[in-house]
């Protein structure tokens, strides 16, 4: 059994709507206390806007008590970037025990139990991108450097801080399956290898938070935000996931027969492609694709990533080995086959994205929904249907989702939503260098 008390300083994290890691830290001695009895917090918290500030009327007002942050003792993590400390992720519940409705780690959770009651384990993987950002010397911050897709160079010149990353992120138990130099200048991406969808969407969180602390203390920037800059392409969060009998033995996914046809080949090639019950899980996402669009690309700023011609996803479509669509269908198939989710971006709450995302693909399968043919074309250039193309229309869909709002809590659902519309008004109130530029001396 973990215990704490070998460690001087113990981070108790949890993770807000919006998806930013918040938290205490305590003593070792004192956190093994908390495995029994938690760590109570103002509920109003969880409702936290990303100004910061509280929402003018909260789901939890100033009247509505504490919750408690539960520590999960699996999920008990070394902070290699500081000395004697350890994470550990923690549930959310009210003071009498029960599931705090606002908890996004308990919402993922609850999926995935509706999975494994119909016979399903959930594996998920990830490729998370991010910008690598210098001081400019004038108080602001740049690209890292100005090399591309990857760029050897670029692996050269970040070769300190890459080790950094892989090492702590090694140390608390994620592996780590490749960096590299992604599109734009100063971005990078890394790969963490599938694991159950819980402990990949706490590697997320540790990742996130990882990076920021390791590369702040090399006097750099990781940010992740969808698109800091105009003209370049964007940071992504891309899951890929999988559904297995409940022994972890056979994927669901996997089928014999090789109906699908792919661009460049597939492995294993011959009779392998994908199974009913991925074609169905496929079909469940596509359904609910525009509601799943508020929680996998939840800021203002997801909306300038989605758009055609920077290999970004927009049209409600899904292909074999296609980065135009949605949906990919990779070409590594029988045991490897999964399906890869584009539309999460480097913002995404990685409980509610997961949760979101399976939900969809659950219903899916229990309602066997048809996703259509995939396609081989270049889906830009295609009739499909678009995604939302800004944060509020697609809060619209997330709002008139009634099976996403039952998977994950009407009361989740709601606070989200309100949380994000908050978001969007202030950015209306916010004038853009581009609209002084295009219209102060038009009109």
């Amino acid at each position: 059994m973990t215990t704490l008390s070998e460690y001087d300083d113990v981070r108790l994290v949890w993770t807000d709507l919006n998806g930013v890691a918040r938290g205490i830290t305590v003593p070792g001695d004192e956190a093994e206390h908390a495995f029994e009895e938690g760590i109570g917090f103002a509920n109003g918290v969880a409702e936290l806007t990303l100004e910061p500030g509280l929402l003018d009327d909260p789901h939890y007002g100033a009247e509505g008590g504490d919750m408690l942050a539960v520590p999960d003792r699996s999920s008990v993590t070394p902070v290699e970037w500081a000395d004697d400390t350890a994470a550990v992720f923690t549930d959310l519940t009210d003071v009498d025990g029960s599931q705090f409705d606002l908890c996004a780690r308990s919402a993922l959770r609850n999926v995935l139990a509706e999975l494994e009651s119909d016979g399903y384990r959930a594996l998920a993987g990830v490729e998370t991108e991010f910008s690598l950002l210098s001081p400019d010397g004038d108080g602001g911050w740049v690209p890292y450097n100005d090399r591309c897709s990857y760029d050897l160079d670029a692996v050269d010149m970040s070769s300190e801080l890459i080790s950094e990353w892989r090492s702590a992120m090694e140390t608390a138990g994620y592996d780590v399956l490749g960096v590299h130099q992604e599109s734009q200048p100063g971005q990078y991406e890394v790969n963490i290898e599938y694991d159950d969808a819980l402990t990949t969407a706490d590697g997320i969180m540790f990742f996130r938070h990882m990076a920021k602390s390791v590369t702040r203390n090399h006097g750099h920037k990781a940010s992740m935000m969808p698109r800091p800059h105009s003209g370049e392409d964007a940071n992504g969060l891309h899951f890929h996931l999988s559904l297995w009998d409940l022994e972890e033995s056979e994927n669901q996914f996997a089928s014999e027969t090789g109906d699908i046809q792919f661009p460049a080949g597939k492995h294993p090639a011959g009779e392998s492609g994908i199974s009913d019950v991925g074609r169905h899980f496929i079909g469940g996402l596509l359904e609910h694709m525009k509601a799943l669009t508020a929680i996998c690309a939840p800021t203002v700023n997801s909306y300038k990533r989605l758009l055609p011609g920077i290999w970004a996803p927009v049209n409600v479509a899904w292909g074999p080995d296609n980065r135009s669509t949605v949906l990919r269908l990779p070409p590594e198939l029988g045991p490897a086959t999964r399906i890869e989710h584009r539309v999460p971006d480097s913002s995404c709450n990685p409980y509610l994205g997961m949760a979101a995302s399976l939900a969809a693909g659950l219903d899916g399968i229990r309602n066997e929904i048809d996703p259509g043919e995939p396609t081989l074309k270049n889906a830009y250039e295609e009739d499909y249907e678009r995604l939302p193309r800004t944060l509020w229309s697609a809060l619209d869909h997330l709002e008139a989702d009634d099976v996403l709002a039952e998977m994950l809590g009407p009361s989740l659902v709601e606070s989200f939503v309100k949380l994000k519309r908050d978001e969007f008004n202030r950015s209306m109130d916010h004038i853009s260098s581009w609209e002084r530029e295009e219209y102060l001396d038009e009109f």
